[in-house]
């Protein structure tokens, strides 16, 4: 079994992956590793884009329910 493992290394290189994948990719892309090290900042950056991302998915499923109910 192996163990998946990613080094986060500068909040510059995360922004340009987020620039390139968009924000969903981006996300997903980060979800599958079983370790994440690297500055702190970087994982604050992260911290910060899985929020959004989550916040977009809860506004999603909202917009869903009340056209549904009109």
């Amino acid at each position: 079994m192996g163990f998946n493992h990613c080094y986060l290394s500068s909040i510059e290189n995360l922004q340009n992956e987020l620039n390139n994948k968009g924000l969903e990719n981006f996300i997903k892309s980060y979800r599958k590793y079983d370790a994440l090290t690297g500055p702190s900042e970087c994982f604050r950056f992260l911290e910060q884009k899985i929020e959004e991302y989550e916040l977009q998915q809860i506004q999603v499923v909202d917009k869903g329910e009340n056209e549904q109910t009109t």
